[in-house]
């Protein structure tokens, strides 16, 4: 009889944990179908012809978030960084002057240095260490930047869109110059990754021999300490090659580049001349005050009447070994401009 009961307490016990686990199984079949539900609708809502592009760019601002880091100085504050701060400035998720003075009416981390060209890479690497200490897990991508550079930030996203920022890799108008796998232009703008950030500072700025204190510009110092901590420099050509990134403005390379141009020998992929630029283009550089209004003019209010333009869909995430194929090829690049 003892045994008995011990025999069906122990089936009961056992009963009531199969039960258990059997509930946790279906009520996890059930999350796991909800999510893929939940995503699938996500990603219908995000396909044309459902979403039009103005949707998807607003959608982008929450999903591919940015933090922009612009050089600027006191001299500057109610010119150049004003007009970055009701242009294209504002349309970062977050925005941060690097200057020596702060001002009311910027958004300005005070950088206690002297105003000087000799000094922009100490400004950026305070600059990188604040926003590592403050805001790494806030945003998925940082991006430097100069006070007279023009940054399309819709066109960042949706570029960015793609890629984990969990991966070490950096972007920006792509120089060939002093390191094997070239550098990012300053002026052109650049933009790390969450990862190539979190290796600058950890690793990268607190070595004085992988990442010097003093020397170099700044563009190319900061390419040399990203890639002594293996991040990549990434291609931001599009599929026809023409150029995202540029590091002057754009009348300077239309019609066509000049062939005496130090541009055309700087680049680490060489460019068509008469065809230079990309239809998503990115970034400009040395743009001037009265060009501000004039980019924001014909890009976000001129509509030419008649004009069909086929509403995209974003691409397609890449996957984990996807992007690290990406990465493995772009480390493997050499450059082909000779010039």
């Amino acid at each position: 009889m003892i045994l008995v009961m011990v025999r069906n307490t122990i089936f009961l016990l056992l009963g009531i944990m199969l039960g258990i686990r059997l509930t946790d199984f279906v009520g996890y079949l059930k999350l796991w179908r909800s999510n893929d539900l939940r995503a699938s609708e996500k990603a219908a809502l995000l396909k044309y012809p459902v979403a039009s592009e103005e949707h998807l760019a607003t959608w982008l601002e929450r999903e591919v978030r940015i933090l922009c880091l612009v050089l600027t100085m006191p001299s500057s504050h109610a010119t150049k960084a004003a007009l970055v701060n009701r242009t294209w400035g504002a349309r970062c998720n977050k925005l941060i002057f690097l200057s020596s003075r702060t001002d009311p009416h910027l958004n300005i981390l005070q950088i206690n240095i002297s105003e000087s060209r000799k000094n922009l890479y100490a400004k950026v690497r305070s600059g990188m260490a604040y926003v590592h200490e403050h805001h790494l897990n806030e945003y998925d991508w940082f991006l430097k930047a100069d006070d007279d550079t023009y940054i399309a930030m819709e066109n960042l996203r949706l570029f960015l869109y793609p890629f984990d920022p969990e991966s070490s890799v950096y972007f920006g108008c792509r120089f060939k110059a002093f390191i094997s796998q070239g550098y990012m232009s300053g002026g052109g703008g650049y933009v790390l990754s969450r990862d190539a950030l979190r290796r600058l500072n950890l690793f990268a700025l607190n070595s004085s021999t992988i990442c010097k204190l003093k020397g170099e510009a700044e563009d190319v110092q900061i390419g040399h300490c990203l890639q002594h901590v293996g991040v990549v420099a990434g291609d931001t050509r599009d599929s026809q090659g023409h150029h995202r990134f540029l590091p002057v403005s754009p009348f300077t390379v239309f019609p066509i580049i000049q062939t005496d141009s130090w541009l055309e020998s700087y680049f680490f992929h060489k460019p068509n001349r008469s065809d230079c630029c990309s239809a998503s283009a990115i970034s400009f550089h040395y743009v001037k005050d009265f060009e501000f209004a004039f980019f924001e003019f014909f890009l976000y209010y001129l509509r030419v009447f008649g004009l069909h333009r086929t509403p995209r869909a974003l691409p397609s995430r890449l996957g984990f070994r996807q992007m690290n194929e990406r990465l493995q090829h772009w480390s493997q690049q050499v450059t082909d401009n000779k010039g």
